[in-house]
């Protein structure tokens, strides 16, 4: 039968797929890998001297061979006695790991050669000749067949020795590196940090260079171990000058990847971060408060590594520090989230929360979701990691989507933080009516105070009604009083929020400060201004109105209408018409007044009191307080010099006297104005006091002097007038 093309394609990339596996590179895979490493830095005697990188460069080898799926037993700065235990410890870990499982062993710090053998250096080695070096260090030879024989797997080593600083010549050895090896145990390779006879630099930085290049290049996906070593003695002579060059031997028959995958090109691993490890990380953390002694530092490394390499030191110095000081619990927290690092195996609720907030921060929410619910099982009662959780949902279910959540979450839980964290979640009106009534159940909760008052904000609602600014006032009182008090920062484990929160309210009380406290009680003050025609009652409102509403004895509120051609750009309204008037013959009254301020939420009515007498002085007076400059003015008409008081006799209803002198600035002559005429008070008289506007002085005068003596009993400062040349 002959066969459908349609078929072809499928039957011919069946016999391609078999072809690629037939032919394909052989590579093993073990069923176990298993790692051993060990540091050396702090050495301490005649004969060999401290290093810098050694423990660094150890932990950042141990963290990638975990990434490559090692089991790793990590060993740092160990005695003689302590090197063989771990060598003991790791071959009967191999005797027990299954068939073909892959091993690797990592040696940094002091290595040398002696009677032609090579020499792993303890950090108390004692090497005074050539002959203490079979009892004072380890042997690299017995390293190699204590592997070997341990299991039939495959086997790596990696020896960073022969530092630049190592050996003196002393012992009689060879400062300057290890030997040549004449032999390969089978199935197993080996690499140097340089060629035999040479040394190697300890590096400038965190790590060598040898170290750094093999950390980087054994997680590159697919590279077989070859490969890897290729790569890392490019890099470590292009980063010395070509003063150091690693060096290899193998015996291996197969192919060792290390990371499964693609191999990438040369622009992969160039682009790949050396970073800071996990292991560099708790090292330098270790190393910042290992010679502490305030117990809260040494708990922070513990919080941090329960299981750490330096976990039985950090117990053994708290014993030592004793009942020194400790932090609390949020001291802790703080100290943990400067360190950005997740705490491992955490047990704790402010671990579960220091992790949480990292994971937030990097952007893992599913993640730091969990950690939060972890957290809210131990009931604990800060709000802090309420906010922050609820800030997470609303990322990723929006904001009704996090009210949902969170509602079926703290279903059943009636303790006053997860209530108070739940209204933050409702809308500005609910929550607003749902906090009022939770400090009316919970006075002394503090936090709920300042909440409240951000409702009132202008961050919050815009443009502020006066109503706004008054409870907001209001309220952020009352929060700084339970500050005061003590109740505030229990509700904070985390305390940069409570600083926050604490800052801001202090930032918009000062804001507030400005506010006449009058006005608040009562924010309408009347301007009367009396004309001839009658009384015009300018209503000045400390506040944005939309329209006013007026109620006069016997009478009932009217708006007091709009302006003409008018927008107010904020409401889109017209502006509110703020005059009201009266006749003039009005006598004293109680006036009420009411408005709808900027959020259409009336406000009112306030009673203002109108007395016509008083408002007709305190009307002129402002005038005349206004404008002094034209309280007199000068004349010269038939050979005289005349100086006319028009002006101040128009608003006599304001004053008592008026006093003026003639080259002085003391006045020392009155000058008679009249009686006031509430029915007419801006008229000249006719006849009598104040009919005369005014008096003739000697030509040569330079100035006048003026000072007013007004009806409330107050007096003016005195005015100087200067004379026409």
């Amino acid at each position: 039968m002959r066969m459908s093309l349609f078929h072809q394609p499928v039957k011919t990339a069946f016999w391609f797929m078999l072809f690629a596996l037939v032919f394909a590179p052989l590579q093993t895979v073990a069923s176990e890998r298993h790692a051993l490493v060990i540091g050396n830095a702090d050495y301490n005697s005649n004969t060999l001297t401290a290093l810098k990188n050694p423990a660094n460069d150890a932990a950042l080898v141990a963290d990638s061979l975990k990434t490559a799926g090692f089991k790793v037993q990590l060993v740092l700065n160990a005695d003689l006695r302590a090197m063989k235990r771990a060598v003991r410890d790791f071959t009967e870990t191999l005797k027990q790991a299954p068939q073909g499982s892959l091993s690797a062993f990592y040696y940094s710090g002091h290595g040398f050669e002696a009677g032609g053998r090579n020499y792993l250096a303890p950090l108390e080695a004692d090497l005074r000749d050539e002959v203490d070096a079979e009892f004072e260090a380890l042997s690299v030879d017995w390293v190699l067949t204590a592997v070997e024989k341990s299991h039939d797997g495959a086997n790596i080593v990696i020896l960073d020795a022969c530092r630049n600083t190592a050996l003196t010549r002393s012992a009689g050895g060879t400062a300057g590196g290890f030997s040549l090896l004449t032999s390969t145990p089978r199935g197993t390779f080996i690499s140097f940090a340089t060629a035999p006879g040479s040394t190697a630099t300890d590096g400038a930085g965190l790590n060598s260079p040898y170290t750094a290049a093999i950390a980087r290049e054994m997680l590159v996906p697919g590279a077989t171990i070859e490969a890897v070593f290729k790569r890392v003695r490019q890099q470590v002579v292009d980063a010395t000058g070509g003063e150091q060059v690693p060096w290899d031997h193998s015996s291996l028959t197969d192919d060792i990847v290390l990371l499964q995958g693609t191999m990438g090109g040369p622009a992969d691993v160039a682009s790949a971060p050396a970073g800071a490890s996990a292991m560099q990380l708790e090292l330098q953390f270790w190393n910042d408060v290992k010679d502490t002694d305030d117990r809260s530092e040494i708990q922070a490394y513990l919080d941090r590594f329960p299981s750490g390499a330096f976990s039985e030191l950090a117990k053994t110095r708290l014993e030592q520090i004793g009942t020194g000081p400790s932090g609390d619990i949020e001291q802790l927290f703080a100290r943990i989230q400067s360190r950005s690092l997740l705490v491992e195996n955490p047990q704790r609720p402010h671990e579960f929360y220091a992790n949480a907030r990292l994971r937030e921060i990097k952007g893992d929410y599913p993640k730091a979701r969990l950690d939060y619910l972890k957290y809210f099982a131990f009931g604990e009662p800060q709000v802090d990691p309420h906010v922050r959780f609820q800030a997470v949902l609303k990322i990723q279910e929006g904001r009704a989507g996090a009210r949902e959540v969170y509602n079926a979450f703290t279903q059943g839980r009636r303790d006053a933080t997860t209530l108070f964290a739940g209204i933050l979640l409702e809308d500005r009106e609910e929550r607003v009516r749902r906090l009022t009534s939770f400090l009316q159940a919970y006075p002394d909760f503090t936090p709920a105070y300042y909440a409240l008052s951000q409702d009132f904000s202008a961050a919050r609602v815009g443009q502020q009604s006066l109503a706004d600014k008054t409870k907001e006032l209001e309220l952020l009182n009352e929060f700084m009083a339970g500050v005061d008090d003590g109740r505030y920062l229990r509700y904070f484990l985390d305390q940069q929020m409570a600083a926050d929160w604490l800052e801001d309210a202090k930032t918009r009380l000062a804001a507030l400060s400005v506010l006449n406290s009058a006005a608040l009680v009562n924010p309408i003050k009347i301007n009367a201004m009396r004309s001839n025609q009658g009384w015009m009652l300018n209503l000045a409102i400390a506040d944005r109105t939309q329209e006013i509403f007026v109620k006069l004895p016997n009478s009932d509120f009217k708006s007091t209408g709009f302006m003409a051609n008018s927008m107010d750009p904020t409401t889109g309204k017209p502006i509110a018409y703020p005059m009201v008037e009266l006749p003039g013959n009005a006598e004293a009254m109680d006036i009420m007044v009411k408005y709808t301020d900027i959020r259409g939420e009336e406000q009112g009515p306030f009673e203002i009191r109108f007395n016509p007498n008083l408002a007709l002085i305190a009307g002129q007076k402002d005038i005349l307080e206004r404008m002094p400059n034209g309280w007199v003015s000068y004349r010269d008409f038939d050979g005289k010099r005349l100086v006319y008081f028009t002006h101040l006799i128009s608003y006599r209803c304001a004053i008592d006297e008026v006093q003026y002198g003639l080259d002085t600035d003391t006045p020392n002559q009155s000058f008679e104005i009249g009686e006031c005429d509430p029915d007419n008070p801006h008229a000249i008289p006719s006849k009598g006091p104040g009919s005369v506007v005014y008096t003739d002085i000697p030509k040569p005068t330079k100035y006048l002097s003026v000072k007013l003596t007004y009806a409330d009993g107050t007096q003016s400062e005195v005015q100087r007038f200067d004379a026409p040349n």
